[in-house]
């Protein structure tokens, strides 16, 4: 999720819901931010981390084998899509387990 606010916050904002585990990205000046928490009832390690990308694995008790999460939250300008586009299809190029692309494009497709 987009915080738009300081870590203290948004950890609080974690407890109240109950979750155990998490993930930020600090925001910059007065935007971005990004929150990602988990219960514990799952393994997910975060493979790697940008502005609007968050990469992860995801394990759980009753699967062998690793799939795969990434969060993304797109900016709105055209310059810095396109970079974000360009993450995701740098991620895409090596999955090969069940891979699953999840947040806010900010795209209309039609």
């Amino acid at each position: 999720m987009e915080t738009k606010q300081k870590p203290k916050v948004v950890r609080k904002m974690r407890r109240r819901c109950g979750f155990s585990e998490e993930w930020m990205v600090n925001l910059v000046g007065k935007s971005g931010g990004l929150a990602l928490w988990w219960s514990d009832v799952l393994t997910m390690n975060i493979l790697s981390s940008s502005l609007n990308v968050i990469h992860t694995s995801v394990m759980l008790e009753t699967v062998s084998t690793p799939s795969y999460i990434t969060f993304f939250y797109s900016p709105n300008d055209e310059g810095d899509k396109m970079q974000c586009w360009q993450e995701v299809r740098r991620i895409s190029s090596n999955m090969s387990n069940a891979w699953m692309c999840i947040g806010d494009f900010n795209d209309i497709l039609s």
